[in-house]
């Protein structure tokens, strides 16, 4: 080499330098290879969480997608809701681990190993406290007979319709695909609900309403004098849902064989703000216990919808913003609150509703204008300007991005343990089965045509 030659002559200027870009997620087919099932016959058992977090090797983590994805893809035993969301939440985990963790020839990483190997680790925990949860919570199983499945689907039917009753008026003038709207009398798919199914078991219920009375006040080892309520009661436990509410609307359905809309205005009329706050925040979260993870889209309208309507009429607390104790009533909610009350309450109710109708609509598409998220522009950018270079060099803003993602997992992860615990604490499980067992109800509805 020439004196003369700069102390960057190693680098050959003559050459493309490498593209920072962000690789494509690898398909999960692509990440099983040859343990992929096209086909899935048998749901396989959750796996165990390892004591070490250097175990979740490549092997061991794809042992963990098989499972997610075989019980996902499942057609004849499926998870609650809740279940099938919290299994999208570790199955992408999984993925990400892994495209972090198998590196293709050529690439070069634009982060230090330090920065990717802290990443993969929180990856690996989050894996761990996963599986941990699938062990510990009912409603992450699969339901393990025709009989607790149907059950499930029954109780899960009656929630979405008692929520769309609520509801539906909102989403009629919102959104076509969503017609659902609550009018006087009966509330369109009413229809959908097994009337033989609820009348029969309300009539069980009924029955059984002072066992279940004794239970209440403490009493232990009743679930065979009370079959059907301890039925319903462990099907909401492992659904997630809260069971003094579902079989209120058990017994509401079964004896009129049809839900009225159940219309927010008798609050707003009678300045009942802290009940309609508790009655939005509560629906507000248990919309994840309702809407299964492949109705994704469908989940993010009703949230949305919820989320408009809320900051709508309350002012929330930034740093808390789930409690709904401290939401405050905005000029706007009031202003129905005097409307309503005025003269001629009949035609003013007609009004007020149609009102309110208008200002949910108009908040709810100025929400949805902001539904671009960062990603999405990010990705379509690529589609319209990518022009793949060699070598390959993943950015370290990807890292960031998968950093973020987890964040937002584990958030989604602890909202979803929340919910399902507080619908039914562990203690009320021991009181029910009276040895601790809190598992499928066994033959308890043998006498039930299912």
């Amino acid at each position: 080499m020439s004196s003369s030659t700069p102390v960057s002559a190693g680098v050959n200027f003559s050459v493309n330098p490498p593209v920072v870009q962000s690789r494509k997620r690898a398909l999960t087919k692509t990440l099983l290879g040859s343990d992929y099932e096209e086909i899935i016959t048998t749901i396989p058992d959750p796996p165990q969480p390892l004591q070490n977090i250097s175990g979740y090797t490549s092997d061991r983590v794809r042992q963990g997608l098989k499972f997610a994805d075989a019980t996902l893809r499942n057609e004849t035993r499926k998870l609650s809701p809740a279940g099938g969301i919290a299994l999208e939440l570790y199955k992408d985990t999984c993925v990400g681990l892994l495209d972090m963790l198998d590196v293709e020839e050529g690439e070069i990483f634009d982060s230090s190993y330090e920065e990717r190997k802290a990443v993969e680790d929180c990856h690996r925990v989050f894996i761990r406290e996963a599986e941990k949860g699938f062990q510990m919570h009912a409603c992450m199983q699969a339901t393990k007979t025709t009989t607790a499945q149907q059950l499930q689907e029954e109780i899960l039917n009656l929630q979405r319709t008692a929520f769309y009753g609520r509801y539906g008026y909102y989403f009629a003038e919102i959104c076509n695909k969503l017609k659902l709207a609550a009018e006087r009398g009966k509330l369109p798919g009413w229809q959908t609900l097994s009337k033989v199914y609820w009348s029969d078991v309300v009539r069980r219920v009924d029955t059984e309403s002072p066992v279940y009375q004794r239970h209440l006040n403490g009493e232990t080892g009743l679930q065979a004098e009370m079959p059907t309520t301890y039925a319903i009661t462990v099907a909401c436990y492992n659904i997630g849902l809260d069971p003094v509410d579902t079989l209120q609307i058990v017994k509401q359905y079964g004896i009129r064989n049809d839900l009225l809309h159940a219309n927010l205005l008798p609050m707003i009329k009678k300045g009942l703000f802290a009940d309609l706050a508790k009655r939005l925040c509560l629906d507000r979260t248990e919309i994840v216990l309702l809407a299964p993870a492949s109705e994704q889209a469908d989940r993010n309208i009703v949230e949305r919808l919820l989320d408009s309507m809320i900051d709508l009429w309350f002012d929330r607390e930034e740093s808390d913003l789930a409690n709904y104790q401290m939401w405050t009533a905005k000029l706007q909610l009031k202003a129905y609150y005097r409307e309503l009350n005025l003269n001629s309450p009949i035609e003013n109710e007609v009004a007020v509703n149609q009102k309110i109708s208008e200002d949910i609509t108009k908040a709810f598409k100025k929400n949805l204008q902001k539904s671009m998220k960062e990603d999405e522009l990010a990705e379509l950018f690529g589609k319209l300007t990518g022009t793949k270079l060699p070598p390959k060099r993943v950015a370290s803003s990807q890292l960031e991005s998968e950093r973020e993602k987890l964040t937002k997992r584990k958030k989604d992860w602890a909202a979803i343990v929340n919910l399902t615990s507080n619908a039914k604490s562990l203690y009320d499980a021991y009181i029910l089965a009276g040895n601790g067992e809190t598992g499928e109800p066994r033959d308890i509805v043998e006498g039930l045509d299912l």
